[in-house]
């Protein structure tokens, strides 16, 4: 088990920006956490890299409007490569309130809508990164 938070930060699918992304991971950087960014990358590339850096939390931004359709790939295959148990997965970024529940539903631990201060965005991660801890350790 890791001693310190550390994440993998990406955009997934038809995404173009990183602004906010790049603001999340410098404030988690600052905050003490270790940050893989990847920008922007495939649901496929950024379990493989959560795997080979061993990160406890993969955080996602989506502006896009495509959050569902590219959460549900990743969790869906996180599932299958049986790694749901041991990374943890928030999403973050412009996400309408009907859909907080369903990317919750799908296996999303937080969601954290456009506007969110940065204090619940870090405790979001840290507690993304405890659930696993706590799973793995059981």
């Amino acid at each position: 088990m890791n001693e310190k938070t550390k994440v993998l930060m990406c955009c997934l699918g038809p995404e173009t920006h990183n602004r906010g992304i790049i603001i999340v991971s410098t404030i988690l950087k600052e905050e003490g956490m270790e940050v893989v960014y990847m920008g922007n990358t495939t649901a496929e590339n950024a379990l493989k890299a959560a795997t080979e850096e061993d990160v406890q939390v993969i955080g996602v931004s989506s502006l896009s409007g495509a959050h569902l359709r590219t959460g549900k790939r990743l969790v869906e295959l996180a599932k299958q490569k049986e790694l749901d148990k041991s990374i943890a997965f928030v999403m973050g970024g412009v996400i309408p309130p009907n859909d907080i529940k369903i990317l919750k539903d799908m296996g999303f631990y937080k969601v954290c809508v456009s506007g969110t201060k940065r204090e619940e965005l870090v405790a979001a991660m840290k507690d993304a990164a405890h659930s696993v801890c706590a799973y793995t350790v059981k």
